[in-house]
């Protein structure tokens, strides 16, 4: 099955970072995780995973575990509208909490697809 958002991909814009943080989201058969950590020390800001779907340009995750600012997020289906174009897609919606999120990440490595 051909999953287009499968894949490594690093935050360009959308979540405020501290100077020297990096965003990975990797994406993979269904599944997601992403992390946001200090490039100098190696610490995580926070983390989070689970399970995703993709429906046209409906996204949904499924956070199973969290931390850090996110961490209310668990067990909750959270639903975006994406928008893929190239090697960069914009996630946008309202989080669970209320709170509005638009998001541009940029693909920093494919999946490997199986034969």
């Amino acid at each position: 099955m051909h999953r287009p958002l499968d894949g490594a991909w690093e935050l360009l814009s959308g979540q405020p970072l501290p100077a020297g943080a990096r965003d990975i989201k990797i994406l993979s058969g269904g599944n997601f995780m992403f992390t946001a950590y200090d490039t100098k020390t190696g610490t995580p800001l926070y983390a989070a995973g689970g399970t995703y779907s993709l429906n046209g340009s409906s996204y949904i995750e499924h956070m199973d575990f969290a931390s850090g600012k996110i961490a209310g997020l668990v067990g909750k289906d959270q639903s975006f509208t994406i928008k893929v174009d190239g090697d960069t897609f914009t996630q946008t919606g309202t989080l669970t909490n209320g709170n509005p999120l638009s998001e541009v990440w940029k693909r920093i490595a494919m999946a490997e697809e199986k034969i």
